[in-house]
């Protein structure tokens, strides 16, 4: 039996094509489709500009660098990829964390509140497995504190918070295109957007070397350009994007038709009035996450667990005296993700159902 992948980067003929058509008509560096790309990203999201950069990380290093965070505060959630602590730390700031929302992962206002102090600048909240944070009062906070926000958005590329796109919410959003991503650009990259257009300028010049004019440097910048087969690529992908995030929400709310229920399983969020989630991932909390995990394996089907480690336990931060983080910790041990990609056929999905309920029904005897 063919296992079921838990993602399936998707790779078309029509893809690989503008793949080609770059190589063989474009500039390989700052070719025409990286900023095509940037407009057309830009014109999705709902914002004035769009940078394209090498990666996700470097997506959220330029823009704290861009956002002027050094030798202040920034918070940020514990329950994400390191990346999104990383980047705070890679622009010369430093790190305060506030505990999520155990029923999606996001993080928690009234934690962010709690964590206020003088130094802090700004909040960096991660719409964590393509659902949107509750942005509301997320800038409710930044506004009565004259905060800087700059959204993680790199899991959550089309999701919305009252029709409005998420990374035009923020004073910047950042994106990630990896592969495993909702829509990726055939290898790594990422994107800044925003509606500022000195903070589009100032991540143009850091993505760029540092580049004022040709062999001049106002500032000290980095290597970061996306380059012109992977734009052309996303281009492609973009145009895909919202009929691919259309599957991905059927397919959980068939999950969770199939799957609610099972006693000891809690399932993430499917209907919201005012939040709509894209499901990078359909990642549920059991107590036995282990168990279900190697279950699962003997079946053939693929799992994950995202994070098996909050940042706050990272031996990178171990010189930091974070609060406790009881709820972050707890979703560390009892979270696992699903297969979940558009191309995940039904009958898959019905079987990965039946097979956690039979691991239940054992369980339970």
């Amino acid at each position: 039996m063919n296992r079921i992948a838990i993602s399936k980067p998707i790779m078309d003929e029509e893809m690989i094509e503008a793949a080609a058509a770059a190589l063989r008509d474009e500039r390989i560096v700052g070719g025409e489709s990286v900023f095509r790309f940037e407009e057309e990203f830009a014109e999705y999201i709902g914002v004035r500009h769009a940078v394209a950069v090498s990666s996700g990380t470097d997506a959220l290093i330029l823009a704290a660098i861009a956002a002027n965070l050094q030798d202040v505060k920034t918070i940020t959630t514990p329950f994400t990829f390191i990346a999104s602590a990383n980047a705070i730390v890679h622009a010369g700031g430093e790190i305060a964390l506030a505990d999520v929302m155990r029923d999606d992962g996001n993080i928690d206002p009234a934690q962010i509140e709690k964590a206020l102090d003088e130094r802090v600048k700004a909040i960096l909240p991660v719409h964590i497995f393509g659902r949107p944070c509750d942005m509301d009062a997320v800038m409710d906070i930044a506004s009565d504190n004259d905060l800087t926000v700059i959204e993680d958005a790199c899991q959550a590329h089309g999701a919305s918070v009252r029709g409005k796109k998420v990374g035009a919410i923020g004073d910047m959003g950042c994106f990630s295109f990896y592969p495993t991503k909702n829509m990726g650009v055939g290898g790594d990259g990422g994107m800044v957007t925003t509606n500022d257009g000195d903070l589009a300028d100032m991540v143009r010049k850091l993505r760029d070397c540092g580049r004022k004019e040709r062999y001049l440097h106002d500032v000290h910048g980095f290597t970061s350009r996306l380059n012109t087969v992977n734009a052309a690529i996303g281009r492609v992908q973009l145009r895909c994007l919202e009929g691919w995030n259309e599957a991905r929400r059927r397919l959980a709310t068939r999950y969770h038709e199939r799957l609610k229920g099972i006693d000891d399983l809690t399932l993430p969020i499917i209907e919201d009035s005012t939040r709509e989630s894209v499901f990078h991932l359909f990642a549920v909390q059991c107590e036995h996450r282990d168990e279900l995990m190697q279950f699962l394996d003997s079946r053939g089907v693929d799992t994950a667990i995202h994070y098996p480690v909050p940042v706050n336990l990272q031996p990178a931060f171990s010189h930091y005296r974070f609060p406790n983080l009881p709820v972050s910790e707890s979703l560390s041990r009892r979270t696992i993700s699903l297969p979940m990609h558009p191309t995940l056929y039904e009958d898959e999905l019905d079987f990965v159902c039946e097979c956690v309920q039979e691991f239940f029904s054992r369980r339970n005897g």
